[in-house]
């Protein structure tokens, strides 16, 4: 892994050589505003045609550098909208400057520029990382980007391909029915964070509905507070949104194991004036699997609508309906396999191809509801409120079919497995409001952007299951029999095993940040959050009192500086942030103050030639205290004494250095340790926490010639071994994957046909379950 660290940096200092060196010309600068006179952001701006080609920042403003002396065309073009031209002269020696205003509002402008797909792979522009629009360059969080132009080029159909296309994430898995678990800087994350708010669902739902996945990275716990968020930091799913314009594409997909799919994406305005607009996405997965019992049927439907109700208000409203049904997944044998003395998990004489459990072994379909309602008011040019409302609900219905590796002393022989069943059956139910107050001021020379935000979050689960013991016992050198769910099922055993439980949770909490500007090159961010959690505690069948738990408050600081060394070009950077997590009481009733994780970060990033280079390096240290874990001598009980410290290194490089050419690849080395608690597990790495991940995307696409729109991708995934447990008794073996994907792109229609893992190479996931060896899926798009 070392020579492909080394290589991302040979491949970062060449293409910084190579555009540093052309950077010798002059300056053309300008600002873009609207008809109402505010700046005009991600607007793009050509240059003598299409030759040059910049987009404008937050304020409106633009550079363009290595410009030749003379005269020069300077245009914004819109769709739909009128083309605003204007002629500059750029005389040597000299810095010109031009100011353009647009026949738009800020409104109108908005919607074109969501429709504009110029931006393509590389666009960090985001109102969700930092709940404020502010600029790569000028924020101190670390955070990637996979756009839908990315999952398009990759021909993504599920959530955890979407996840592995973002930079430097490589480890992210299926648990259960459609859910989701990815690990980052050394933790597990949920996919609860939607369009920058929480919901309390486990589903991560079908990519068809994604605008954007931003990784947001460490301990976010200042903004998005301590529900949903992981120590290593969160995955923001960023849905879409309605636009002006009538358009949509449907879509058919098929491919290996029985794979078919069918999409829709429609969008339409609802009257003349375009004030209110509508936009559904749909899809629907059947496919069954490499693995004998297995398949998936899956369901996506999201409608949204936009009301612009005058040039202050707006309200948009969406929902999004995921649908998934699959029988029992297999929990593979992980401690257990210390009996065997087997020390690598591909040394199990486990059937790679087989589940070693029952294809009736099935339940009712998990289905998630999640309704979204933003409403806007802009107070003037500079302040504006936003208020968030977010409910959900969600039925989790799945079971585990346990396999567990028995002594072969007590077993009768070697490779003898005992199966068991888990059953359950979840409800969850949460609603958050949070309104948000953004604007600027200035105090004399300091610029400030402020943000001052409630969080009001109330989360009910009701949580029911079956869970028995060994049912029969299995030869993994031998044809094995269907496990016997039936059987099992309709037993008295299994009918005294049921147990039900509801617990609630109440979060209030107040935020603010203030990012200050010193000069032209120095930002400052403050960030504070206070938090109060109150929790219900849990309440057990045939309980006659609940187990009560904490009630208490938390303060979550976050501070944070950049110093542009090249002024929007390279910049310094440094973090400081904590989250918190509270910790739910134990079955005998212990109540623990929340867990705290600490982050110190620290490095550089780069936006160079008019942003066809960007890239962030950084180290990050993480240190969490007061962990809980289990009591080893009383299972009922817990003990809040752990510490766990994860350090390491993420570079990031996205850029096209032609047109056309487009690259995208990631590096993670992390060093994660359990610190204190546990004395078998101190020192040791916590499971699924490889020390190098890589992934990498290259793709180009014909600009000119009969075959215009014809491309082709090609991408990497790498990880090291990584431990299938907390003792670090089994090793997972690590894996190098390729994948492509070749494309022809038309005005009116898409073809694209995909491998993933080309030499089919069969490797695990962090639970130890067999991934898919090689998948081919070909899709046809059309566009109107």
């Amino acid at each position: 892994m070392r020579t492909y660290f080394v290589a991302l940096l040979c491949l970062l200092g060449m293409i910084c050589n190579s555009l540093f060196a052309a950077e010798t010309g002059e300056v053309l600068s300008g600002r873009v505003i609207t008809s109402g006179g505010e700046p005009a952001a991600a607007v793009v701006v050509m240059i003598d045609g299409n030759k040059r080609i910049v987009v404008t920042d937050n304020d409106g403003n633009f550079i363009v550098r290595n410009i030749t002396a003379g005269q020069h065309q300077v245009k914004v073009s819109l769709m739909g909208y009128e083309a605003v031209v204007k002629e500059v002269t750029v005389l040597q020696g000299t810095n010109a400057h031009v100011e353009i205003q647009l026949k738009i509002s800020s409104t109108e402008l908005k919607e074109v520029i969501i429709a504009d797909h110029h931006n393509k792979v590389a666009d960090k522009r985001s109102e969700y990382v930092s709940r404020m629009e502010l600029d790569n360059l000028r924020n101190p969080q670390v955070y990637s980007v996979a756009s839908k132009e990315l999952l398009l080029e990759k021909n993504v159909m599920d959530y955890q391909s979407a996840v592995k296309a973002i930079p430097g994430i490589v480890l992210s898995t299926n648990d259960y029915q459609g859910s989701s678990v990815t690990f980052m800087r050394g933790f597990a994350i949920n996919p609860y964070i939607r369009n920058g708010i929480y919901f309390n669902n486990l589903m991560a739902g079908d990519p068809q509905n994604i605008e954007r996945l931003e990784a947001v990275k460490g301990p976010a716990g200042t903004l998005y507070g301590s529900q949903g968020v992981s120590y290593g930091g969160l995955i923001n799913k960023v849905t879409k949104k309605p636009l002006q314009q009538f358009m949509g594409e449907v879509g058919v997909s098929a491919g290996s194991y029985d794979y078919k799919r069918v999409t829709a994406d429609v969008n339409t305005p609802l009257n003349a004036k375009k004030t209110a607009l509508m936009r559904i996405n749909t899809a629907a997965t059947w496919q069954q699997s490499f693995l004998d019992t297995d398949f998936q049927r899956a369901f996506l439907a999201a409608p949204s609508f936009s009301f612009q109700l005058n040039e202050k208000l707006s309200i948009l409203v969406d929902a999004e309906l995921n649908w998934n049904s699959k029988p029992a997944i297999t929990s593979w044998p992980g401690y257990s396999a210390g009996t065997h003395d087997y020390t690598r998990y591909d040394q199990i004489p486990l059937d790679y191809y087989a589940t070693y459990g029952n294809r009736q072994a099935d339940y009712p379909p998990s289905s998630t509801y999640n309704i979204f309602a933003q409403v806007n008011y802009k107070l003037n040019n500079k302040w504006k409120i936003s208020t968030n409302i977010a409910m959900a609900h969600f039925n989790y219905n799945s079971g585990t079919i346990g396999l567990t590796l028995l002594d072969p002393a007590t077993a009768g022989g070697r490779n003898k497995v005992g199966r068991d069943i888990y059953d359950f059956y979840w409800t969850f139910r949460s609603i958050e409001i949070q309104p948000n107050l953004t604007g600027e001021f200035r105090i004399g020379a300091i610029k400030n952007k402020l943000l001052v935000g409630l969080d009001i979050q109330r989360m009910q689960t009701y949580a029911s299951g079956y869970s028995v013991g060994q049912q029969d016992t299995i030869s993994l050198t031998a044809p094995y029999p269907p496990f016997p769910i039936q059987r099992v099922r309709a037993s008295q055993a299994y009918k005294d095993a049921f147990w039900e439980a509801d617990f609630k949770q109440k979060t209030y909490a107040a935020y603010i940040t203030d990012v200050i500007g010193i000069g032209e090159r120095l930002n400052v961010m403050l960030s504070l959050r206070y938090d109060h959690y109150k929790d219900g505690g849990y309440k057990y069948r045939n309980s006659t009192d609940p187990v009560s738990g904490p009630d208490a408050g938390s303060v979550a600081p976050k501070l944070g500086a950049t110093y542009q060394l090249l002024k929007d070009r390279i910049v310094l950077f440094a973090n400081y942030m904590q989250g918190i997590n509270y910790v739910a009481p134990d079955m005998e009733g212990h109540v623990f103050k929340p867990e705290r994780a600490r982050q110190t970060e620290g490095g550089v990033k780069i936006d160079l030639a008019d942003g066809r280079l960007t890239s962030t390096i950084s180290y990050y240290d993480i240190l969490v205290k007061d962990k809980v874990r289990p009591n080893p001598e009383n299972r009922n009980a817990s003990i809040q004494d752990g510490s766990q410290q994860s350090r390491g290194v993420d570079i990031e490089i996205m850029a096209t250095p032609v047109k056309g050419l487009n690259i995208v690849t990631g590096y993670g080395y992390n060093d994660s340790q359990f610190a204190r608690g546990d004395a078998s597990k101190s020192g040791k790495r916590p499971f699924g926490t490889p020390a190098s991940t890589a992934n990498g995307w290259i793709s180009y696409t014909l600009q000119h010639s009969p075959l215009k729109g014809l491309g082709i991708g090609v991408g990497v995934l790498y990880t090291d071994d990584f431990f299938a447990t907390d003792d670090n008794t089994l090793t997972i073996p690590g894996y190098t994957l390729f994948n492509t994907n070749i494309f022809y792109n038309h005005r009116k229609f898409r073809i694209s046909a995909g491998y993933e893992n080309i030499g089919n190479i069969k490797y695990w996931d962090v639970y130890g379950a067999p991934q898919v060896p090689g998948k081919g899926v070909v899709t046809v798009m059309y566009r109107f």
